[in-house]
């Protein structure tokens, strides 16, 4: 019989770990907890290369004294569940607390919400804005508002313009702000209903001979262009760019937006919901001028279609390319406000658009980018020097904001290394920013006005960030009264795919008989 050590003939041998390394892993991880650490930041921590580091890992997984979750965080096996730790406030103890202490038990919203419906709609697949709810969910929202036609309707955060289409096509006078510039261009197109289609059919195939007799243009300013596209693909789109008619007429901004609507079909990337490589097909040809020209086919059908509504229209929407902390609305103006605000610790949404900031020419370099980025409300990817004035825990907008703030500074410092130890800083600056769009909302509301937002919590390094419920609190801080917090649908966290999360429907009203105009103050 063969010695316990030895292996049969055609077995390979596994190695077993190194003791020494895999007792540094187990300490690490034990330091982390239920929070866990990536491969990337036990490599930085421990001073060990990440290929190294893999293998031990899935070693030890293979030994079940380790596990991974999500997107490559490991934990020790006894951490799975981050309910193991004591100071972890979770979901549920969070919805008691404001029960308790704000008087409002969590309902359920039963309608659809997220935007992914709107891919097919008339007039909304016009550009390809990701995040948001659904044309249905504004309509019903418009439905059940009982408002007559021609009374205002308000979105803070406007997008693409999902709100002020369907208030539009409702009836009613529609008012959006929004920062990102292509997608403020895509919201006054949308909502444009008097375009002549033909005319616009006409204007773009003018724009395709131009395109097909001119030499290729340089590139904008992203590094990664000739990552992003095939040569061929490169120099059509640069073609194809220099031949869109100048100006803001309402015809050469819908050309202009049909353009944007083609750059990432051919490229190499994907929106899903982030801008990403990936894509599987990413080496196969796709012509500019046929995605091009079948974007403005899809416009001159949907004008077409909406034509018998003329006499149901409201006005012509106002879209204010304005800081929705800072926009001037006057008193008592709005009847309804419905939006989505970004999320906590969300998207990029300069990053995310960057193509069609570059290419459209709202932006020539990344100065610009960072810039705009500055403007936005508070995302992951904000500067460090705009997060600086906020790393303290003093003029918190919200009490159970220090706690919050407090569990993510210790869980980044628990790790040891992470994308960046100021994030804490970056959800204080997110949610002052948000009380301060609370308020001017509350100002342009009538007495009696209510407030709808479609929020989202988070999980951000091991900590519960409730945002729809603080969401809610903030808006009664402001002075308006919660009607309602009503749970739409079940979201996963990215980092840790068991922890469920949610996205809310948040009422707020304006108490009847509040003059004045001015919230409450701090």
């Amino acid at each position: 019989m063969a010695p316990p050590s030895a292996t049969r003939p055609g077995t390979p041998r596994r190695s077993r770990p190194d003791a020494g390394l895999a007792r540094s892993v187990q300490v690490a991880l034990a330091e982390t907890g239920a929070i866990g650490s990536t491969t990337r930041q036990l490599s930085e921590r421990l001073d060990r290369p990440e290929p190294e580091l893999s293998a031990l890992l899935e070693a030890l997984a293979a030994r079940a004294e380790v596990v991974r979750i999500g997107r490559g965080l490991w934990l020790l096996a006894d951490y799975a569940s981050l309910t193991e730790r004591p100071d972890f406030v979770s979901p549920a103890d969070y919805v008691e607390r404001f029960r308790r202490e704000n008087g409002v038990e969590l309902g359920e919203y039963r309608g659809p919400i997220t935007f992914s419906d709107n891919a097919d709609r008339p007039f909304h697949r016009w550009w390809p804005y990701v995040q948001g709810f659904s044309a249905e969910f504004v309509a019903a929202v418009l439905r059940e508002s009982g408002l007559p036609p021609g009374r205002t309707v308000l979105d803070p955060f406007c997008g693409s313009g999902t709100t002020l289409v369907e208030a539009r096509r409702a009836g009613y006078r529609a008012v959006g702000v929004e920062l990102l510039p292509p997608a403020a261009l895509a919201a006054r197109t949308k909502t444009r209903f008097e375009l002549d289609g033909e005319r616009l059919g006409e204007a773009a195939r003018r724009t395709l001979a131009r395109a097909g007799a001119r030499p290729p243009g340089a590139p904008p300013f992203l590094r990664e262009s000739a990552r992003q596209f095939l040569p061929r693909t490169l120099a059509e789109l640069t073609r194809l760019r220099d031949a869109l008619p100048p100006g803001s007429a309402p015809l050469h901004e819908a050309l202009r937006v049909a353009f944007g609507r083609s750059l990432v079909p051919v490229s190499r990337l994907r929106r899903s919901p982030c801008l990403g490589y990936g894509r599987p097909d990413a080496d196969e040809y796709r012509d500019p001028f046929a995605e091009f020209g079948a974007a403005v086919a899809a416009m001159r059908d949907d004008l077409r279609a909406v034509r018998p509504e003329r006499g149901r229209w409201g006005p012509p929407a106002a879209v204010l390319a304005e800081d929705a902390r800072a926009v001037s609305l006057p008193e008592g103006s709005v009847d309804l406000a419905v939006t989505s605000p970004p999320y906590v610790n969300g998207m990029d949404y300069v990053n995310n658009y960057k193509l069609d900031l570059a290419w459209l020419g709202f932006a020539a370099s990344y100065a610009d980018l960072r810039r705009l980025r500055e403007r936005l409300v508070a995302c992951d990817n904000l500067g460090r020097a705009a997060v600086r004035p906020h790393l303290g825990t003093d003029d918190l907008p919200d009490p159970w904001l220090r706690e919050v703030l407090e569990g993510i500074r210790l869980g980044v410092a628990r790790k040891g290394s992470y994308r960046r130890d100021d994030a804490h800083g970056v959800v204080k600056r997110y949610f002052l920013d948000l009380r301060a769009v609370l308020e001017r909302v509350y100002r342009a509301l009538r007495p009696g006005g209510r407030f709808l937002l479609v929020v989202g919590d988070s999980l951000l390094a091991g900590t519960y960030v409730p945002g729809d419920l603080l969401t809610a609190r903030l808006g009664a801080d402001v002075g308006f009264r919660v009607a309602a917090v009503d749970v739409a649908r079940s979201r996963r966290s990215g980092q840790r795919r068991s922890f469920s999360l949610r996205e809310t429907v948040v009422a707020l009203e304006r108490p009847p008989g509040t003059g004045g105009g001015t919230a409450r103050g701090r």
